[in-house]
């Protein structure tokens, strides 16, 4: 009698190990990233969400040197972590391209060739300043280089306006200058 409720239990076990098997194959199923399934959208709306936080940084130390006045400057450190994954940028875009611009007083960063403001395609995270240069745009053909970004902003009335990148000491340095009714 012993042995046929041994055997029992061990057969309930396998059925029980066997049901939480299959659920869990599942739901790993469920959230790997293929194209166009919903680890993959959730995965664009991460990526735009760290862009618009990249955009609003840069477009606050632009603001906080233009309401200063000439001769100010501002540094300002942020972290990204998709936007420095190219292979996280090709999943949720199809492309790895990272594009920083400053045009028309608005702070823009997006993923791929063109901007796509609009619609569930959307790639262009965009946020207002009071003031910028007119189209600049950095581009990164394999995403961001560093994890880690200093924004140094400048209003320098001897520099023409400007925004260039280096990398260095692990950071991604964007630099700008601006120089709002000055005439470099």
């Amino acid at each position: 009698m012993k042995l046929a409720r041994r055997g029992q239990i061990s057969l309930e076990f396998m059925l029980v190990f066997g049901i939480m098997l299959i659920l869990m194959l599942y739901s790993v199923n469920n959230v790997t990233f293929r194209n166009g399934s919903t680890a993959t959208k959730t995965l664009g709306v991460q990526i735009l969400l760290e862009g618009k936080n990249l955009a609003n940084s840069i477009a606050g130390s632009v603001a906080q040197v233009y309401s200063q006045g000439p001769g100010s400057k501002v540094t300002t450190y942020t972290s990204v972590t998709y936007l420095a994954e190219p292979e996280y940028l090709k999943k949720a875009f199809n492309s790895t391209k990272v594009n920083i611009g400053l045009s028309n007083d608005e702070v823009r960063v997006w993923v791929g060739t063109q901007m796509i403001t609009q619609g569930a395609d959307k790639n262009t995270a965009t946020t207002s300043a009071p003031y910028t240069p007119s189209s600049v745009v950095l581009s990164f053909p394999q995403g961001l280089p560093a994890k880690n970004v200093k924004i140094v902003v400048e209003w320098n009335p001897d520099r023409a306006e400007g925004m260039s990148s280096k990398v260095s000491n692990g950071y991604l340095e964007i630099d700008i200058n601006i120089n709002p009714g000055g005439g470099s």
